[in-house]
């Protein structure tokens, strides 16, 4: 494993308030890094967002995606990969009715499109867009699409496979134009952000009066993050800097002029979060027929953390943001 210098960030730098501890011993979940992190939460009760403390620095958060699925493909055994993607396949197929009755199937679709499936066509970029295939996607149903990421390897990958146009770096270092997209997308991105404040700001800067902002995050409230503690997938040291709940992220959205349309979290494919949290606590080699009963196990968790939304709101494994740029 590798090592990577990290610097104590103990107050909240986005409002400057001191932060309580939330979660101590954070390991990389992909095994690449040495040490572990904590997670700190705003004490200012109309802040509360987690960030990682320590955090590496700027300059060396390089090494924490060398190894990333953005830069390399994961191998391993191609039939051994296809025999479980077809489990997948059959148990959907055969949990599809009771997922279409709880309506998970119906959000599940929602998220797929960034909830702009039944939204005018125009002018949509997508920031921290990785391999491009939801600008594919959303390109075949009518969009002028862009992305922005800070990999270039993605990018290239991404104007390269598709032909899409592609901004490399930090959205305030691409410059673009004001008021100049309809729509942008966010998907499982402010949490990699060391300004997400500034990045909000740059994204009313760039929407057109009226666009529209979509973000997803991990929502550091969930079920399973209490349920599995350091070990929660969500926490991703240290490639998450912060995290929020449906309220801190509502909050912050609207300190910076978006006006908010909905916000609430969500649940629809959170089996794989459930999965990989825990074989983080449990880590041991396991039989094919041991994988199996997990698969089975985490789509029980998906469909029981959806039905426990009714009860117990915002609490689902993602925060859903949608906010627009005042029309005046």
């Amino acid at each position: 494993m590798d090592s990577i210098t990290s610097e104590l960030r103990p107050s909240c730098d986005l409002c400057g308030s001191p932060g309580e501890l939330a979660q101590n011993g954070v390991s990389d979940p992909d095994g690449n890094l040495n040490g572990t992190w904590s997670f700190r939460r705003c004490a200012n009760p109309t802040c509360g967002v987690y960030w990682l403390d320590p955090a590496p620095r700027p300059e060396e958060m390089w090494k924490a995606y060398t190894a990333y699925h953005t830069h390399t493909r994961r191998s391993g055994d191609r039939v051994a990969k296809g025999i479980f993607s077809l489990a997948h396949r059959f148990l959907r197929l055969v949990q599809w009715p009771l997922w279409m009755a709880n309506g998970l199937t119906r959000e599940a679709g929602y998220i797929r499109y960034m909830t702009l499936a039944n939204e005018p066509v125009g002018a949509l970029l997508d920031v921290g867009c990785g391999g491009g295939r939801f600008l594919k996607r959303m390109q075949k149903r009518g969009w002028q699409v862009e992305g922005s990421d800070f990999d270039e390897q993605a990018t290239k990958k991404v104007t390269a496979r598709y032909g899409i146009k592609t901004h490399v770096g930090d959205l305030s270092q691409c410059a673009l134009p004001s008021n100049s997209f309809d729509a942008i997308t966010m998907s499982q991105t402010i949490e990699h952000l060391y300004t997400p404040e500034a990045t909000l700001r740059e994204c009313l800067r760039i929407l057109k009066p009226g666009g529209l902002l979509v973000m997803t995050t991990p929502n550091a409230r969930s079920i399973a993050a209490s349920e599995f503690g350091a070990h929660w997938r969500g926490w991703e040291a240290p490639r998450h800097l912060h995290l929020f709940s449906v309220e801190s992220l509502q909050r912050l959205t609207q300190r910076v002029g978006f006006e908010i349309v909905e916000a609430r979290s969500y649940t629809a494919g959170c089996s794989g979060v459930y999965r990989v949290s825990h074989s983080l606590q449990h880590p041991a080699a396991t039989s094919w027929l041991e994988r199996f009963k997990s698969l089975i196990w985490s789509y029980k968790k998906e469909l029981h953390e959806h039905r426990m939304q009714k009860i117990h709101p915002n609490t689902g494994q993602n925060v859903l943001i949608r906010a627009r740029k005042p029309s005046h």
